[in-house]
């Protein structure tokens, strides 16, 4: 929560904080330090609603991450060795990316159920399956929807490549193996 504040804010927020930790605060201390906190909240809403509506825009216009970025940044942010940015002006090129042909790196679904847990559960193309489904893969096995349901949570490279014959033959494998397959304990 202390990202959505200055950096000033933010040492007057650790001060304050300390002081309520040894109850020394004062009235007008906690009323600054209860606007600080609501100060980061409503920022953090509004980021939260301005990334929905950038996706809601994306989603309405059917637009495709390869018409904003090129594919040797979507490959370097892939690997996770550059953030993303803009794709290059004309007459200028970026740096090359040795292209991946490895499926495993293609995510095609990624759940995450409980907020509070860890890292999301994925399913890569012609990921090998193991012994034991994540309980976000299980959680989606209800009222025989289990496809239906692990679309909804298919990346955009996901959406894509399940409206083709391979592709809906890898999802409903892939749901048989989540339907059959125990939750690791």
């Amino acid at each position: 929560m202390l990202k959505y504040l200055s950096s000033d804010e933010q040492f007057r927020f650790s001060n304050l904080q300390g002081k309520l930790a040894q109850l020394l605060i004062s009235q007008t201390e906690q009323e600054e330090l209860s606007a600080l906190v609501s100060k980061a909240q409503k920022s953090a809403a509004e980021r939260s609603q301005a990334i929905e509506s950038v996706r809601q825009l994306i989603a309405d216009n059917a637009i495709e991450i390869q018409s904003v970025f090129s594919a040797e940044v979507i490959a370097r942010a892939a690997a996770g060795t550059v953030a993303p940015r803009a794709r290059a002006a004309k007459g200028k090129s970026l740096p090359k990316v040795a292209k991946t042909s490895n499926r495993s790196e293609q995510v095609l679904i990624q759940v995450k159920l409980d907020k509070s847990a860890g890292a999301p559960s994925r399913y890569k193309k012609g990921q090998k399956l193991g012994k034991f489904v994540s309980r976000n893969f299980k959680q989606l096995d209800a009222a025989g929807q289990l496809v239906e349901n692990l679309l909804k949570y298919a990346t955009p490279l996901g959406k894509t490549y399940f409206s083709t014959p391979e592709g809906k033959a890898e999802l409903e494998a892939f749901a048989q193996f989540v339907h059959k397959t125990p939750v690791n304990s």
